[in-house]
């Protein structure tokens, strides 16, 4: 009975990976940098975020730095489908808030 617990878990981590439904955690802390890297950490984790067929682009127009932090945004669009994200990465290249909007995220399935 104490070996079936180690290997339900290993079992279910299996089957969850093989399925794509798993993925390894973001690491939300990057290079503490200037705003270009503070966008790239954002552009990275946003396409982390959504599935392969969305397009992620930097708004370097929008995007603003702070005292404190940087305010990324950026366009977000797929084959039936546009909106945008915003990113606060704090100086120390922290990730401290995210937002998706006017774009919906799609489930992944069986089926694809």
């Amino acid at each position: 009975m104490r070996f079936l617990r180690p290997f339900l878990i290993l079992f279910i981590s299996v089957i969850l990976v093989g399925c794509g439904l798993y993925k390894e955690p973001y690491e939300m802390q990057g290079k503490a940098g200037d705003i270009g890297d503070a966008m790239e950490h954002c552009r990275a984790y946003i396409e982390y975020v959504l599935p392969n067929d969305a397009y992620v682009y930097i708004d370097s127009a929008s995007s603003r730095e702070t005292n404190e932090h940087y305010d990324i945004f950026l366009d977000l669009q797929d084959n039936d489908q546009e909106g945008y994200a915003q990113c606060r990465v704090n100086k120390r290249g922290l990730i401290t808030y995210h937002a998706i909007r006017e774009f919906t995220l799609k489930a992944r399935s069986f089926s694809k």
